[in-house]
């Protein structure tokens, strides 16, 4: 009991002589907690959206109006069998022309005025893997009833560089955080220990437990983690809000996903703050203690 009683003295003694380095402690820790959770949250529903954007983007073969439907037919079974294609998928013309005019009622009545319908048979080819697209595209353009081929490589392209750089961007700002948060908790711990150098020299030569003097720091210092994630969490339920806008502008042709985990998120941050601040403190009481 009695070390307990100490342990809370020697804390709020902390506390009170270290008002300034409170203050400037918790926003930066803060704003690194806000950062890594802003850039978790943001980066994931960017990756999820273009995972989706990704599942999009399919070949698309038109045949010739003038193929027959044994053709049509023996055309897909082949393009099937090409190394790399997942799946094919048929669209007649009528389907064509009513998908078209779903998109474009007002040409409706130009439509219908036509004897013949003016839209081919047509493929949706999915593959395994986007590199693959450009080989199976020039495979699929070189059979004889095929029309035209479409197939936007530099989508493509651009959503896999977007997942690589979501991961690169991620990691590389964990890094800072972490560094940061070390930096800030082990600089702070060092100016409070010159405040404490004498009480702290006297425990050493009674030969007082470590406990008694590193407690009071950690106990500190995971304080200022609570306040600063609690400050965290009221800025990174805004963010999350604001996220599905900005992901929205940044990939306008996909599906934003709304399936972040914020309560996981929210805890990892706080065990991630807690465990950082531990550390930052434990380097410079171990050359005291």
């Amino acid at each position: 009991m009695f070390r307990f009683f100490y342990l809370l003295r020697q804390t709020m003694l902390l506390f009170k002589e270290s008002k300034k380095i409170i203050f400037i402690t918790i926003v930066f820790l803060t704003i690194g907690i806000v950062t890594l959770g802003s850039t978790y949250i943001i980066g994931t529903k960017l990756f999820q959206s273009s995972l989706s954007a990704t599942n999009k983007l399919n070949i698309t073969a038109f045949f010739s109006l003038d193929t027959t439907p044994q053709e049509i037919a023996n055309t897909t079974e082949e393009i099937k069998s090409i190394d790399g294609v997942k799946s094919v998928s048929l669209i007649t013309s009528e389907q064509a022309k009513q998908d078209f005019l779903n998109v474009f009622p007002q040409y409706k009545d130009i439509m219908n005025s036509l004897k013949r319908n003016p839209l081919p048979y047509t493929i949706k080819v999915e593959i395994n893997d986007l590199s693959s697209g450009e080989r199976i595209k020039d495979l699929i353009k070189d059979f004889p009833n095929i029309d035209s081929v479409v197939f936007s490589a530099d989508t493509a392209k651009k959503l896999n560089n977007l997942v690589k750089l979501l991961w690169t961007l991620f990691v590389s700002i964990l890094i800072v955080v972490i560094a940061e948060f070390i930096f800030i908790v082990q600089s702070s711990t060092s100016f409070l220990i010159d405040f404490r150098k004498t009480e702290i020299k006297v425990l050493n030569l009674i030969g007082a437990d470590k406990g008694f003097i590193e407690f009071p720091f950690l106990i500190l210092f995971s304080m200022f983690s609570i306040i600063a994630w609690a400050i965290s969490i009221l800025i990174l339920q805004k963010i999350n809000i604001w996220s599905d806008s900005i992901v929205q502008s940044l990939l306008p042709f996909s599906n934003v996903y709304f399936s972040v985990n914020t309560f996981n998120v929210f805890l990892s941050l706080l065990a991630f703050s807690l465990v950082l601040s531990i550390i930052g403190s434990l380097l410079p009481l171990r050359r005291v203690s």
